[in-house]
């Protein structure tokens, strides 16, 4: 029991330090894979919908919808899954600049705070600009980080297998 427990978590640990180097030196395209993988499931669920609905004991047309719907977002997703990948850090951006600027407010609003409690929020407003100015930076960077902690991760589970063997 113990041999099979520790052969699977070696597997897993191995898998871990392997996708850790693909994110390392793949950086954003691991996204775009994520995506497309993201709108192949789409389609297959659109399949799913459209084989329950021809070979099924009723025939719903909610689930030939389905069938439409499933098709149209998957087909979407995979034909535009840079634009896709590119929006999100946009939005965060976009999002935390907001975020800043209203706690930068309230902090300003409020009276006898001290000036320190305005660093927050600034440094959130900062962040906010730096990931929608240079998106591109910012989301290898955190792939890559992604998949360094990934190398360690797998790298600890070896070392714990190694001490229990």
């Amino acid at each position: 029991m113990i041999q099979k427990l520790i052969r699977n978590k070696t597997l897993f640990a191995i898998v871990s330090i392997a996708m850790g180097v693909y994110m390392c030196f793949a950086g954003r395209g691991v996204l775009y894979n994520i995506v497309r993988v993201a709108g192949y499931v789409m389609l297959a669920t659109a399949v799913g919908y459209a084989l329950i609905y021809f070979f099924g004991p009723r025939r719903d047309q909610v689930q030939l919808g389905y069938a439409g719907l499933a098709t149209a977002a998957g087909l979407m997703i995979v034909w535009m899954a840079p634009a896709i990948v590119n929006l999100f850090p946009m939005l965060a951006g976009l999002g935390l600049i907001v975020v800043g600027l209203t706690n930068l407010m309230h902090a300003a609003r409020e009276e006898g705070m001290p000036a320190a409690s305005k660093v927050g929020p600034v440094l959130t407003i900062v962040l906010g600009a730096l990931i929608l100015f240079h998106p591109g930076a910012i989301v290898n960077a955190v792939v890559m980080l992604a998949g360094i902690a990934l190398i360690l991760n797998g790298l600890s589970e070896l070392d714990m297998i190694r001490r229990i063997w």
